[in-house]
């Protein structure tokens, strides 16, 4: 699977919304990755719509791509609209939503970050979440193709 194709074709699917408050989201950098296309999809659909739902307006979802000799990393940043979660591996558990202040205008069950871990780890693959200042990264590693 052309992992750079596929997610400059979410980037296309997703601008339309993230245009309505000034986001914006880029793509750099290539990568083949081995696996359900379809799930993968799904996966990376869901990380892009977090990043857009719980960034402020007028920030940028940076997607990069890098790849070493067995894998593609996919590096995700994108600005926290409120305080990063003090324990950044809860963001996977199933059914967990951040601190109701700042998810109160926003739709969802807890349950995108988990399916995405999951679809991942299916694909021998890995995914954490590290905060930088204001920022959450997340980093997806899968096997190359």
């Amino acid at each position: 699977m052309d992992l750079a194709a596929e997610l400059n074709e979410l980037r296309e699917l997703f601008e339309p919304l993230a245009d309505e408050t000034g986001k914006t989201i880029t793509v750099e950098g290539e990568g083949v990755v081995a696996g359900d296309s379809d799930m993968l999809r799904r996966a990376f659909s869901n990380l892009l719509s977090n990043a857009i739902k719980y960034s402020p307006d007028n920030t940028c979802t940076a997607i990069r791509l890098e790849r070493d000799s067995d894998c593609v990393n996919v590096i995700i940043t994108n600005t926290m609209s409120g305080p990063v979660p003090a324990n950044l591996e809860r963001l996977f558990d199933r059914f967990y939503r951040a601190d109701s202040s700042r998810v109160h205008n926003t739709e969802g069950a807890g349950l995108g970050l988990s399916i995405t871990r999951s679809i991942i780890h299916t694909h021998g693959g890995e995914l954490s979440a590290v905060q930088q200042g204001r920022e959450i990264v997340f980093n997806v590693r899968l096997l190359r193709g």
